[in-house]
């Protein structure tokens, strides 16, 4: 298992995630999807293996702030 650390673009967040390393190479290989790579993973914290591997991440607050839901 690996660390691995991803910094949100918008604010000084960074987020902190533990990943098998064997999954994580299989990830940045484009081997797979996110969800079926990592399953047992939260939403967010599936976001952040995203950044870590495209190089850009939104902190679920920031995101929240960039693209606020619609109220009805």
């Amino acid at each position: 298992m690996i660390d691995i650390r991803t910094q949100c673009r918008e604010c000084p967040r960074i987020s902190r995630t533990t990943v098998d390393e064997m999954q994580l190479e299989k990830y940045m290989q484009r081997a797979g999807l996110i969800q079926e790579v990592f399953p047992h993973h939260t939403e967010s914290q599936r976001e952040a293996i995203m950044g870590y591997r495209g190089g850009y991440y939104l902190c679920p607050i920031c995101w929240d702030r960039t693209f606020p839901e619609e109220e009805e």
